[in-house]
């Protein structure tokens, strides 16, 4: 019997984390750069490279499996939110949570782009393809373009735009160590021919237990900030680093960041990171700045 190992690989769905820290920091800083970009009357083009399914039943059997999301957006939804960032966040989540369903990147980007703006969304996995699709259709986005194609290859293929305004979100499951070295090739052929690229990476903090892949997260950032540009990473603990503790936060590293992302994002952390528990702590590091 004949076994296809490319279907095998691709194991990852995302819907067992659906709505939990990590999505919250994610989302948060994504929102951040489009509404950055929104600011000029001026087209801009946006790439998620792993769009995943796009949107998410909170209530279906992957979500509730683990219900990360009680990790995530169901401790920040009733915030009283002072910083503009995280009202927009919770504005637009609020309008899906009362369907149990959790916004992905690609719902977030469907819904705060305009008529002139260009989404690109890449999706491998044959069945997180399909839902994507769905998915899109349900908010009502049918001029997106939903590619099912490798992330990094359709990312360095349809870069860079025209006019070169525009953002990538990088965020792959890191199921493979290689992944790491693969964002980081990735973006340094990006950057290569359209320098003004804003991006984002997302990442996990893993302790001891992940073995080869602790302290990888670490080392690609190195490498990323080594590529010469503008970037700061930001990230959010919620457990102790104990050497059996797993995945005990995320982060982003953001090459290119808009003016006062840093700033902003500081406001929403300040605010979410106090209800996500008593370990829960960020950080925010500048690794390269401007000339």
């Amino acid at each position: 019997m004949r076994v296809n190992l490319w279907y095998i690989v691709l194991s990852y769905q995302h819907a067992f984390h659906a709505g939990n820290h990590a999505d919250v920091i994610k989302h948060l800083c994504w929102m951040g750069v489009i509404s950055h970009l929104k600011k000029k009357n001026k087209p801009f083009t946006l790439y998620d490279t792993h769009s995943g399914a796009g949107l998410y039943q909170l209530d279906d059997a992957l979500a509730s499996k683990n219900k990360e999301y009680e990790s995530g957006v169901d401790k920040v939804a009733n915030i009283s939110a002072i910083s503009p960032l995280l009202q927009s966040y919770l504005s637009l989540c609020n309008g899906f949570l009362s369907d149990r369903c959790y916004p992905g990147s690609p719902a977030i980007s469907a819904k705060l782009k305009r008529d002139i703006d260009v989404l690109h969304l890449m999706e491998l996995h044959p069945a997180e393809h399909e839902k994507l699709d769905d998915a899109m259709w349900q908010i009502g986005d049918n001029q997106s373009h939903v590619h099912h194609r490798d992330g990094y290859e359709g990312l360095i293929a349809l870069t860079p735009p025209s006019p070169n305004r525009g953002a990538v979100l990088i965020d792959p499951p890191y199921e493979k160590a290689s992944e790491y070295q693969d964002v980081v090739s990735a973006a340094k052929k990006v950057l290569a021919r359209w320098q003004q690229a804003q991006m984002v990476v997302w990442y996990p903090l893993l302790s001891e237990r992940a073995g080869a892949k602790s302290g990888a997260s670490q080392k690609m950032c190195e490498s990323l900030s080594a590529l010469g540009k503008p970037c700061f990473t930001i990230e959010l603990t919620v457990e102790e680093n104990t050497a059996d503790a797993g995945m005990y936060g995320s982060g982003l590293c953001v090459i290119n960041p808009p003016w006062q992302l840093d700033v902003i994002m500081s406001e929403a952390l300040d605010e979410i990171t106090p209800v996500l528990g008593s370990n829960a702590a960020y950080t925010l590091t500048w690794l390269t700045t401007e000339e």
